[in-house]
């Protein structure tokens, strides 16, 4: 195979870019903190007269459940104002190929 073939195209790059940020693992925390806390957040609604009989007079479902939602709802604050860099992906991306190939003994540019 030629140095050519192996070699990203901006589309490429760019392509990377988006699926790398999409998969970030901040934004798949957040999403199941804020899932679980919305359901939690409910179920404290929803058994208002119980859970304080249960806790100790605290109504635990409820503040566990937002407290859950503004934990998710940082996560995805902190994906918004510090993404990961694209020249970052881009050379990792391009230092694995690098490894591949020298792994198949092959050199590249």
């Amino acid at each position: 195979m030629s140095d050519t073939t192996t070699a990203m195209t901006e589309e490429q790059k760019a392509a990377l870019v988006r699926s790398t940020r999409r998969l970030d693992l901040r934004r798949i925390l957040g999403g199941l903190f804020v899932l679980y806390g919305v359901i939690t957040t409910i179920v404290g609604i929803a058994h208002w007269d119980t859970d304080p009989e249960k806790t100790g007079g605290i109504h635990i479902n409820l503040w566990v459940g937002l407290s859950m939602l503004v934990g998710g709802l940082l996560f995805f604050l902190w994906d918004r104002l510090n993404p990961v860099p694209a020249e970052d992906i881009i050379g990792q991306a391009e230092a694995e190929a690098h490894q591949k190939a020298a792994g198949e003994g092959r050199e590249l540019a």
